[in-house]
């Protein structure tokens, strides 16, 4: 396998081009028209990456990423479209594809850039890599407790506002992630969560975790991390797919991934299980790329 290979399949001669143009700087790249042409290459197993459109002539995208997952078990897979990605996540949960890149106009390069050197290196962790070139850290905050909790995302959410002014729903979503790293994430030697919701915690040493904000020309983003990598790809996709459904409205927990993904421009997964999760919110400070939103979950 050529790890700066990649294969582009959609049917629109432009779209799949421009990607391309763009991506051929850094990358070795093939492009088909549709599915079936592509599954008749005798090189599938050389590619790193393959990135399909959902919804071509033929053979749909994620049916045929599923036939490249089985010819080569460890290519890395990515889905894109125009369409809402909501109404794919139940797809996507079933066919295991948790990278669906949005068709936004203008279309983000940058973005697109940022997804395809996590999914083609695994280095998926860290403020630089979703800010652009002269970001600043705003503040950096170690969370050890419920405590702390409450006082970082206060500080955390004023900061911002001094900067961009309004953050939109930016309380309820620091809210919703903060309160899952510290009462969630922890689990005891059984695998069950260590800590009642809404009580008064102490983190012990190994179980704070970080929040971070930092903002660059176009956007401002907020980073949690934990060092429990205790959060899965499956259970992202399974608690999102029943909100969307409308199933999970009485789930004791899921809730505050569904609405991150749904108030927040960006809401990305990173986990390296066992180790730590990182949780990016991210709102860009205009109006800059319409369209629906994308989704990122990465677990190594």
């Amino acid at each position: 396998m050529n790890n700066k290979r990649i294969l582009i399949v959609d049917d629109e001669k432009l779209v799949r081009q421009m990607i391309a143009d763009y991506l051929e700087r850094d990358y070795e790249i093939v492009t088909e028209e549709n599915a079936e042409n592509a599954l008749l290459r005798n090189d599938l197993d050389s590619f790193k990456l393959v990135i399909s459109d959902i919804n071509m002539p033929g053979m749909p995208g994620y049916e045929f990423l599923s036939e490249v997952k089985k010819r080569n078990p460890s290519v890395r897979t990515a889905l894109i479209t125009a369409y809402d990605v909501d109404d794919y996540v139940r797809m996507a949960k079933e066919n295991g594809i948790t990278n669906i890149i949005a068709k936004t106009v203008p279309f983000n390069f940058a973005e697109l850039g940022t997804i395809v050197k996590g999914l083609i290196t695994g280095d998926i962790f860290g403020l630089d890599k979703h800010m652009k070139s002269g970001y600043r850290v705003l503040k950096e905050y170690e969370i050890r407790g419920s405590a702390d909790a409450k006082s970082v995302r206060e500080d955390a959410l004023k900061t911002l506002q001094a900067e961009v002014g309004s953050t939109g729903e930016l309380r309820l979503v620091l809210d919703e992630v903060v309160t899952n790293a510290l009462y969630h994430s922890v689990k005891d030697d059984a695998g069950n969560e260590k800590y009642r919701e809404f009580a008064q915690v102490d983190l012990l040493p190994h179980e704070s975790f970080t929040l971070a904000c930092a903002i660059d020309e176009e956007k401002y983003a907020v980073f949690i991390t934990d060092k429990q990598g205790t959060l899965t790809k499956d259970i992202v996709l399974y608690k999102i797919d029943r909100h969307i459904r409308g199933e999970g409205v009485l789930d004791d927990s899921g809730r505050g991934l569904f609405m991150s993904r749904i108030f927040a421009d960006r809401f990305i997964v990173n986990i390296d299980p066992g180790k730590r999760t990182e949780i990016v919110i991210i709102n860009y400070r205009t109006p800059a790329y319409h369209g629906f939103k994308p989704l990122y979950i990465n677990e190594l």
